[in-house]
């Protein structure tokens, strides 16, 4: 599979993202595919984790400013915790984490970001959801939050359509307007 294939199922859910994909050239999806996905994304060589520029910080900058954030993903949760340890956290450093586990309709619907903004004690349209996915966008926007789209594998335009009150160009640049937001 080429990396790109699996741009379009981004932000979806481990089994559609892996199923898709595995469609896309003939296969079908079976369980015994994450087991093994996950198997090789937690291996501490895993060259295919790359720390997005600036993450780290924001974060630091939202926490610092009294904020609570929440982690939203659709992933599962062995691929959430990953990426967590990854940009060095721990999930104890969030308010709340929520992964596909925890929901049943998977990004576009709003579940998971209604579950996260109900665990947060925070009224979904009170919420700023960040995304780098047109998946997850449209998931924020019909759970009523603000939505802020990173560009990275979707353009600005994508993100816009799917309804993005915000574009930024890197996760640093959120903790430069999220008191204006």
């Amino acid at each position: 599979a080429n990396p790109d294939d699996f741009i379009p199922f981004q932000g979806t859910g481990d089994e559609n993202y892996l199923g898709k994909v595995a469609e896309l050239h003939g296969g079908t999806y079976c369980k015994e595919m994450k087991s093994r996905f996950y198997e090789l994304y937690a291996a501490p060589e895993n060259a295919a984790l790359v720390r997005l520029p600036g993450v780290k910080d924001m974060i630091l900058t939202v926490k610092n400013k009294g904020y609570k954030i929440a982690v939203a993903s659709a992933a599962d949760a062995p691929k959430v915790y990953t990426n967590i340890r990854f940009i060095g956290f721990s999930p104890d450093d969030f308010d709340t984490v929520i992964t596909g586990n925890d929901v049943k309709k998977q990004k576009p619907a709003p579940d998971i970001y209604l579950a996260a903004a109900e665990k947060i004690g925070v009224p979904p349209e009170k919420c700023i959801v960040v995304e780098d996915a047109v998946a997850g966008i449209a998931a924020g926007k019909s759970a009523g939050a603000f939505t802020v789209g990173i560009l990275g594998s979707f353009s600005k335009q994508a993100l816009l359509d799917v309804g993005a009150d915000r574009i930024i160009e890197k996760a640093a640049d959120l903790a430069n307007i999220i008191d204006s937001l």
